[in-house]
């Protein structure tokens, strides 16, 4: 039987027998794909002085990472498997910067990043290292938040950009 779920984070819903893994929309793990009936949206909330400025500095590095792996897929033959990696990349990254975005009630930015590197390695290793960057920075936000809402983003964040981390490492390995 097929059931509706939507994801707690970004609010996306998915048809299945079984919720995924994660949400194949902004990687969330599994707990936070919920029965349709249970969703609220987690940005409906009101957040410190210092939370709007980190969702802000979070905002923009979903911005550019967006941007980037967008570039990078374009860079590689159409279908191909970096093409396709990175396209998905792109658009889960695109997934956390319009929940940011709605957590801070803003409209979505224009979409500008950095330039893609000479070749699919050091674009590998740049991923590497954005992934570990944002890591890094959401495992302090999310020490320093006190918003239960603000949490549990930052929570599922650091579970997606892991996955990332990950899987530009094992591809750099190959």
């Amino acid at each position: 039987m097929v059931k509706l779920y939507v994801c707690k984070i970004c609010g996306e819903p998915y048809l299945g027998g079984t919720a995924p893994d994660d949400c194949p929309f902004c990687g969330a793990p599994v707990n936070y794909l919920k029965d349709a009936e249970e969703f609220h949206p987690l940005w409906e909330t009101e957040m410190s002085s210092q939370e709007g400025k980190n969702m802000q500095e979070t905002l923009n590095l979903e911005v550019n990472a967006t941007a980037y792996y967008k570039k990078v897929a374009e860079n590689n033959k159409k279908y191909s498997k970096y093409n396709r990696l990175f396209k998905q990349l792109a658009r889960v990254e695109k997934e956390h910067l319009e929940v940011a975005a709605k957590f801070l009630g803003i409209d979505l930015p224009e979409i500008i990043g950095e330039d893609v590197k000479e070749n699919i390695e050091k674009d590998l290793e740049r991923t590497k290292d954005l992934e570990n960057e944002a890591i890094e920075l959401y495992e302090k936000f999310l020490k320093n938040s006190e918003n239960s809402n603000v949490k549990n983003f930052y929570i599922a964040l650091i579970h997606a950009e892991k996955g990332h981390h990950e899987i530009a490492r094992d591809n750099l390995k190959k």
